[in-house]
């Protein structure tokens, strides 16, 4: 039995995105392109989200930073606004199909990039991400970057 992607429905039918840990780390640096990207998805009025695995990728920098205090405190301050979408029995199974046939293709992106598009598949959802090398080998996955 496969199976089944469900849309997560947000009420009155809003757009969702997938903020991906380079966008993330961007709006931290203040970066004025990314900034910007933010707020035309606010003012569409699109749900943000984020996944666990990016979450984990922003706390590994921060304990990594020499500010590690203030580090902690913009990542838990930023992840406090975004929804964390669920690693799921569905986003497992599309992680072990995507992980095959980009195997035979020959493709290596990485284990946390295949996970982080597994979630955001999962859940119907395109990223937003500066890695477009990666996450647009992966066929079905919408990726937009700024």
């Amino acid at each position: 039995m496969q199976a089944k992607r469900v849309h997560k429905e947000q009420e009155g039918g809003t757009i969702v995105v997938c903020l991906e840990t380079d966008f993330l780390i961007a709006i931290l640096r203040k970066d004025e392109g990314a900034i910007r990207k933010l707020e035309e998805f606010v003012e569409r009025g699109e749900a943000l989200t984020t996944t666990p695995i990016n979450a984990s990728e922003l706390f590994r920098g921060a304990y990594l930073s020499k500010n590690i205090e203030e580090n902690l405190k913009a990542v838990r301050g930023i992840l406090s606004r975004l929804d964390l979408l669920n690693f799921n029995l569905v986003a497992s199974e599309i992680y072990g199909r995507v992980c095959t046939e980009l195997k035979k293709r020959g493709c290596d992106i990485g284990e946390f990039d295949i996970l982080i598009a597994s979630i955001a598949l999962a859940h119907n959802e395109r990223i937003i991400t500066r890695n477009v090398k990666h996450f647009s080998k992966i066929g079905e996955l919408e990726v937009e970057s700024w």
